[in-house]
């Protein structure tokens, strides 16, 4: 007997079990079918909730990427300064995708899910998403007199693509030698470097 998930509810079970698959097999070699079984329904209710592969592939990794942006913006809330909220999005973010195996798996089948090129980006609203978590905090920290830069969007950009080229570095070229001294060595020397000089880190 096919199952019929019921759209709010059950959304999130379809987008795991897509992206379980997906990180299994890769995109080319999962089908709609594959999703389908896995979930106990038909092809033909699977169409109620996507239009086609590339839509649930779509779907799929901008869930991933919004629940882990739900996870450090929940850390960072936890935090009572700007530069505890700085620290607290990089070390939440790393622990994230650290403890999130199905995740490392996708990014080896689909290593341009990470890119440092903006014209390549084929998920602009998650990683603008994820960057105005750190402008956030830059505008904050600015506003209190605890950050020292004259422009929060151009730190942004050039703190993200410090970011991102970590995250391709780890997770894509799989080059962990050293990897986690290096991070935090990197946190502190760019907390250090938007830090007034009247106040310490």
């Amino acid at each position: 007997m096919a199952v019929t998930l019921k759209k709010d509810e059950n959304r999130q079970q379809l987008f795991r079990e897509a992206l379980s698959l997906f990180a299994l097999y890769g995109y080319k070699k999962t089908t709609i079918e594959d999703v389908a079984d896995k979930l106990g329904m038909t092809k033909g209710n699977l169409y109620f909730y996507v239009k086609n592969k590339n839509d649930l592939y779509f779907q799929t990794i901008h869930w991933a990427l919004t629940r882990w942006q739900d996870h450090v913006k929940k850390a960072v809330f936890e935090q009572s300064s700007p530069a505890g909220q700085f620290r607290a999005m990089a070390r939440s973010a790393l622990a994230y995708i650290e403890s999130d195996t199905v995740l490392q798996q996708l990014l080896t089948k689909d290593p341009d899910i990470f890119t440092l090129d903006r014209d390549r980006d084929r998920f602009p609203e998650a990683n603008a998403a994820a960057r105005q978590i750190m402008r956030d905090i830059l505008d904050r920290g600015v506003r209190e007199k605890v950050f020292f830069i004259s422009e929060t969007l151009a730190a942004t950009q050039y703190l993200f693509s410090i970011y991102m080229m970590f995250l391709i570095q780890t997770y894509v070229y799989l080059d962990r030698d050293d990897f986690k001294r290096m991070f935090d060595a990197a946190l502190e020397l760019n907390l250090g470097g938007l830090m007034s000089p009247s106040v310490s880190p």
